[in-house]
């Protein structure tokens, strides 16, 4: 045999070797951070396939040496999930299994394990027809490494409550609410007075050195300095540490916090955390929640791409993009069909490690701002306390609209604003909003909403254009309806235009909210 052959041979068995290794002690993986203070943005591990295929069962899959199709498909190399029929079967798996194929972890609540393998024709050897193999892929806390926030971007500070309509005291929101939050721990802060309990799935001792990600997205519901606010401080926070200080977890992980959070009696459980894979174990984990009336709220992910990252991307899950403190979409938000809402992301005050404060940017804490806004409206006072689903209907009822009318792929439905909800029953609130403006073939479009009580009649929209002002008329706008103005650009070159558009009421009416009357932006075009 030529030496060449040797040492190609060699080096096989070496790279296969160290991939069972890893599989089986869990290494940690290439790092991925979110925009977060004083923290290294690390080189981000690359995933090739968006949607992986499933084996379903009896289907043995390849019997290649090596696990090229987990490659491909962006998942992690030498493991899959198994789930059987029931525990019978999972059990029977488990006699048969040898010392070829290891276990690396179980959830029984859904009859999975988690295995390891040096060869996937060891594991193919045992399937049959009682279990459905598949990926197990990364997860990670949000990275916004692949798209920044665009030039102009308001941050909002501390000024969380007053962007949401909340005016006096929100102290004791979110009493009776219990919240998980899936993510890389919560550590106590001042800026917490609820209770916070742990379950730390790593198995580390509950120690978090060198991330604040989870105590950052805890504080946008819990928070109570002036400095750090939180939508529902008054909520109970059950933190389920699936992921490291590296911001790292699996799909496996995830599935078992989903499963974990169910069983501490979550009525809410937020994940500020995303992958490119579609796990078929997270789904079984998103459907054994919706069967406990616990409800899942994601964050739609960081990477500035037309596609929403999982679980957000899962049915039955609410995802969640990012806008700025003006309610414009942010460039590194992930848009899609899926992407049900948008709540800020940019420049917010957040509790942070070692009793400090932080300003964050992300989807990861646009998230828990949704997550905070259902459990407060949840908590309201009234003859019978609302569940989950209702609480979010009635949320997703009164949105603040911005860019197409209805739902698109930047904003989802629209934004929340939990004033407009508690003052949904209360007579002569007159609010005409301009609430977005964009071009659009060559025109300005001028979105207008009536986020008052009272129907609104003949509001006038003045736009200002390089060829002058524009008036328009809307005879009639009933509440909550939306109406779109449209502008010719009398203009050569637009990436020079300003364009500032406002409402007035007529009738000697007094709107309500005078500060969204108007509104002024700079175009600046797509990669500018």
């Amino acid at each position: 045999m030529r030496r060449s052959h040797v040492f190609l041979i060699l080096g096989f068995v070496l790279v296969a070797f160290l991939g069972y290794w890893l599989a089986g002690t869990a290494a940690p993986r290439q790092a991925v951070r979110e925009n977060l203070p004083k923290t290294p943005v690390e080189p981000k591990r690359t995933v090739i396939a968006e949607k992986a295929p499933i084996f379903k069962r009896g289907d043995r899959g390849p019997t290649l040496r090596g696990d090229p199709d987990a490659s491909r498909a962006g998942a992690l190399s030498g493991q899959r999930t198994l789930t059987f029929k029931d525990q019978s079967a999972l059990e029977d798996f488990l006699k048969r299994m040898g010392n070829r194929v290891r276990l690396m972890d179980r959830l029984d609540a859904l009859n999975a394990l988690q295995v390891g393998f040096f060869n996937y024709d060891d594991l193919a050897s045992l399937l049959g027809s009682e279990e459905e193999q598949s990926f197990v892929f990364p997860v990670d806390v949000p990275t916004d490494s692949e798209g920044k926030a665009q030039a102009g971007a308001v941050e909002l500070g501390a000024d969380l409550l007053q962007w949401l309509g909340v005016t006096g005291d929100n102290s004791s929101w979110g009493n009776g609410v219990r919240i998980a939050v899936l993510d890389t721990g919560v550590l106590a802060n001042p800026a917490f007075r609820s209770g916070i309990s742990s379950i730390d799935l790593l198995n580390s001792g509950g120690q978090i050195t060198s991330n604040g990600h989870g105590t950052a997205v805890a504080s946008m519901i819990i928070g109570t300095n002036p400095l750090t606010p939180g939508v529902a401080p008054g909520a109970y926070i059950v933190s389920i540490r699936i992921a490291n200080d590296l911001g790292q977890s699996d799909s496996f992980l995830l599935a078992k916090g989903i499963v974990a959070a169910v069983d501490a009696g979550a009525q809410l459980i937020n994940i500020s955390m995303g992958s490119f894979g579609d796990s078929v174990l997270v789904r079984n984990a998103i459907e054994y929640a919706r069967a406990s009336g616990s409800l899942i709220v994601a964050a739609s992910g960081n990477n500035g791409r037309d596609q929403v990252t999982y679980p957000a991307a899962n049915p039955g899950v609410i995802a969640v993009g990012a806008v700025d403190a003006a309610g414009n979409h942010l460039d590194f938000s992930n848009s899609g069909s899926q992407l049900a809402i948008s709540a800020p992301g940019f420049g917010i005050n957040a509790a942070w490690l070692a009793d400090q404060a932080a300003s964050v940017s992300g989807t990861s804490f646009s998230s828990p701002i949704v997550t905070g806004a259902i459990a407060a409206i949840m908590s309201q006072p009234g003859a019978k306390k609302l569940t989950a689903a209702q609480a979010v209907n009635l949320l997703f009822s009164y949105l603040n609209d911005a860019g197409q009318p209805g739902n698109d792929p930047q904003y989802g439905a629209g934004m929340p604003d939990i004033g407009r909800v508690l003052n949904a029953k209360t007579r002569g609130i007159h609010d005409a909003a301009v609430a977005s403006q964009r071009i659009v073939n060559g025109q300005i479009e001028v979105l207008v909403q009536n986020r008052g009580t009272e129907t609104l009649v003949n509001t006038a929209v003045d736009v200002s254009t390089p060829a002058g002002m524009i008036s328009a008329n809307i005879t009639s706008l009933a509440p909550n309806a939306v109406q779109t103005i449209r502008v010719p650009i009398a203009q050569q070159n637009p990436a020079k235009l300003r364009y500032d558009s406002r409402v007035r009421l007529s009738g000697g009416v007094r709107d309500s909210k005078p500060s969204n009357d108007r509104r002024v932006d700079q175009y600046v075009p797509a990669g500018k």
